[in-house]
């Protein structure tokens, strides 16, 4: 019954809505679209000129091409009240509407003209400027600015106006009710247009082009700001429009207006005012289709009680499963089981769906990498001291020859995961596999003050391991593996490096140049040292690890890219 009610209650206060919102909406979107339906053409047309002498139809150094090209333009579009060009040497041209003959004339001491062509050097983009006086119109217009760009040369600027009187007109004459007073103001202080308004200048001018509010007759219109206010609570959200009441003297009114902007300087605004005493009666009507809602929520507030403690057990299930992915650990988290409810059950196959993409996920990203991320924050690009570590195996490819493609993969598989392990013991985070190579960092994304000594451990224990590894294959009759390490400490960029589609969390500087380049220095030295893996670090290395004492003098080398020569050492 309480719905029956509540619904009943909602259908008679039908007229509410109609005359208040949907009155008030479709006349404020029928203004601006009025409008916008004679100054968007204006522009266009401003364009379509550039277009043409962008393309040559029209030259401005021609006198008769650009007379013809600008009586041409105004073909067709009864607002214009003038189509000119303006030169770099503020030389103007203008074709008029009125005689459909061009002017001409010099503007070098006109301030206006001066600052126009300034500021379209500047920011050369097409745009409305602020209302102008123009003495050749005898009155204030909305003027169009489109700078013409040739070969990086400014070439001139194409200049459309239209009267205010005009703009002013179409808001007056949109076919709102009789007693409702239309009005449009340029900014909050100024009306567009009043009747008997006369600038006093003979020059171009941004001065005094507009009537200000405090001025005009209207003792409503002059205090639509000024009076004490009381906003439309009940009508103003997610409408095209805005308004309040006020009260002047001891009469109230009611103003319904909207903003228009991009046409001039100021925002245009669009309204209209009637007595409050027209629209008391059908706010009250609206304020008991709130009462109507509320009821209808109470209701709907004890429905939904209802219904969630049926479904409560489910949505557990999903918050414990996404409490579980929060932690990373994709391969011990089971998927959800269906459900009889259609939502919940559409969620449990969307949540299977991502677990299984995100056991895929985790396979090309390496989880330690993403938790150190969530753990300190997001990835900004900084320069700090890193660590950097290249491995390549020695002779790889003559060695790959001779397996199969599935050999190769499992003993590169088996390779990685043994560096890996090691790498991470150590916190240091993998950036890459480069063929048989491993690029890996430490000191970021967490900071680690002892991140080269980090690194010189994790190259013991690579080196470790790689020894087990090649007893079982001598056992195995396989090819024992042979290594080679580079390690330098320096400073350099870290941070998410990518375009917008892909990133990758990675380090780029001189001091990853370096390292790998000191990897490749163990070439030259292979044959000095018979380790499986050989493992070579900077001086700079050795100065941040002083607590790996484990090292050998290898003495200066040069490598490619740097100036001078580098001292290297060996982990032994």
């Amino acid at each position: 019954m309480l719905a029956v009610l509540g619904i009943s209650l909602f259908s008679g206060l039908a007229n509410t809505r109609e005359s208040l919102v949907e009155k008030a909406t479709s006349q404020m979107a029928s203004v601006q679209h009025n409008l916008t339906s004679v100054l968007d053409p204006m522009e266009h047309r401003a364009r379509y000129i550039a277009d043409l002498i962008y393309e040559g139809k029209i030259d401005v150094n021609d006198p008769e091409s650009m007379e013809h090209g600008l009586i041409a333009g105004l073909a067709g579009a009864q607002h214009l009240v003038g189509l000119g060009f303006l030169y770099p040497d503020l030389t103007v041209k203008m074709a008029e509407r009125a005689t459909q003959k061009i002017i001409e004339g010099q503007h070098t001491g006109n301030f206006v003209s001066i600052e126009l062509v300034e500021s379209m050097k500047t920011y050369p983009v097409g745009s409305w400027g602020p209302l102008i006086y123009a003495p050749d119109a005898g009155e204030t217009v909305m003027s169009y600015r489109q700078p013409i760009i040739r070969d990086g040369k400014f070439i001139g600027i194409i200049l459309v106006a239209i009267p205010v009187s005009t703009v002013s007109n179409i808001v007056k004459t949109n076919g709102l009710a009789k007693d409702e007073a239309r009005f449009i103001l340029y900014g909050k202080d100024h009306i567009l247009s009043q009747q008997g308004f006369q600038v006093q200048s003979t020059e171009l001018t941004f001065e005094g082009v507009a009537p200000k509010l405090s001025d005009i007759s209207d003792p409503v219109l002059s205090t639509i700001w000024s009076a004490p206010r009381l906003p439309f609570r009940l009508i103003k959200a997610g409408k095209n429009f805005d308004g309040h009441f006020t009260k002047v003297g001891d009469k109230r009114y009611q103003f319904i207006y909207s903003s228009l902007v991009g046409y001039t300087d100021k925002p245009l605004i669009i309204g209209y005012q009637l007595p409050y005493e027209d629209a008391a009666k059908q706010l009250f009507r609206l304020a008991y289709a709130g009462l109507a809602g509320l009821i209808i929520l109470i209701i709907s507030i004890v429905i939904a009680y209802i219904i969630g403690r049926k479904i409560a057990r489910p949505i557990k299930a999903l918050s414990k499963a996404s409490q579980e992915i929060s932690k990373l650990d994709f391969g011990s988290v089971n998927a959800l089981p269906p459900s009889r409810l259609k939502e919940l059950n559409e969620a449990s196959e969307a949540y299977n769906t991502m677990l299984r993409g995100l056991n895929w996920f985790e396979n090309y990203v390496p989880k330690s990498l993403v938790r150190k991320l969530m753990e300190t924050g997001e990835a900004h690009s900084e320069t700090r001291s890193v660590t950097v570590m290249f491995t390549d195996i020695v002779g790889f490819t003559p060695q790959a020859e001779k397996m199969t493609s599935e050999q190769v993969a499992q003993m590169l598989n088996h390779h990685f995961e043994l560096l890996t392990t090691c790498i991470e013991a150590e916190g240091g985070t993998v950036d890459k596999f480069i063929g048989d190579a491993v690029m890996a960092f430490w000191g970021a994304p967490e900071y680690q003050v002892d991140h080269a000594a980090r690194a010189c451990r994790a190259a013991f224990a690579i080196k470790s391991a790689i020894e087990t590894d090649n007893q079982l294959r001598l056992q195995n009759n396989e090819t024992p593996i042979k290594m080679r390490i580079g390690i330098h400490t320096g400073r350099l960029v870290v941070g998410n490096i990518g375009s917008s589609g892909r990133l990758n969390y990675t380090v780029v500087g001189d001091t990853v140049n370096v390292a790998q380049r000191i990897e490749q220095l163990g070439k030259s030295l292979v044959s000095e040292y018979k380790d499986d893996v050989l493992a070579l670090v900077s001086d700079a290395v050795r100065l941040e690890a002083e607590d790996v004492s484990e090292m050998e003098n290898v003495g200066q080398h040069s490598v490619k890219g740097r100036d001078g020569k580098i001292e290297i050492f060996r982990l032994s």
